[in-house]
């Protein structure tokens, strides 16, 4: 092997070597980011039963602020506003089609929330989810104690939901669709919301 042979066998070895180090070409494992989060959802809201069945659809909004604990698991305090429009939960006076009292209420709900991530591929969750807290009814929609009737009342809520998240391609956010459903313990409510929602991971 002449000088010039060997001069170029060891170039070749030399730059191989950080080749050979480098980053495998099928890359590195997605993990999703974890941690504090906060989301927003914007959707529709409408309640079940009562004298008309069901309310008319209207706007919901939810704001949140939770903690992821580990990968799965997630633990959050949410704080949401629907509206039940045209759905009477009091009855109706007698010989007449009006409400004894108001069928046009917003319902106000401070819940706290928790969640569990199955992933079914990747980036994509499944999230099944159980919530609790406290609903604020103004007008009241019933008047269990036939105190006045125009007044707020606020009683305990819990309930299940269910939803996807995708962690998309941008650091720190995820999107995803949520179904919620909570009854409203003493005014015997039943509600619904449905949303998309945007969580942003820090």
């Amino acid at each position: 092997m002449n000088k010039s042979q060997l001069v170029a066998a060891l170039a070749v070895a030399l730059l191989s070597s950080p080749a050979l180090a480098g980053t495998p070409p099928e890359g590195v494992e997605f993990q999703p980011r974890r941690g504090f989060y906060t989301d927003t959802n914007v959707g529709v809201f409408f309640t079940v039963g009562g004298q008309n069945s069901y309310s008319n659809a209207q706007t919901y909004l939810q704001l949140g602020i939770g903690y992821d604990l580990t990968e799965r698991i997630s633990l959050g305090a949410h704080f949401g506003m629907g509206a039940s429009a045209q759905n009477c939960f009091a009855g109706y006076l007698p010989g007449s089609e009006t409400c004894a009292l108001s069928d046009n209420f917003t319902m106000q709900f401070l819940n706290a929330t928790a969640s569990y991530h199955l992933r079914l591929m990747d980036r994509v969750y499944l999230t099944p989810k159980l919530v609790a807290g406290y609903t604020r009814l103004d007008p009241a929609p019933v008047d269990p104690d036939k105190g006045d009737p125009g007044r707020a009342v606020s009683a305990p809520n819990a309930g299940v939901g269910v939803g996807f998240e995708y962690n998309t391609g941008m650091d720190h956010f995820s999107v995803g669709a949520d179904v919620l459903a909570r009854f409203v313990i003493g005014p015997d409510i039943t509600s619904f919301a449905i949303f998309p929602k945007v969580k942003y991971t820090f």
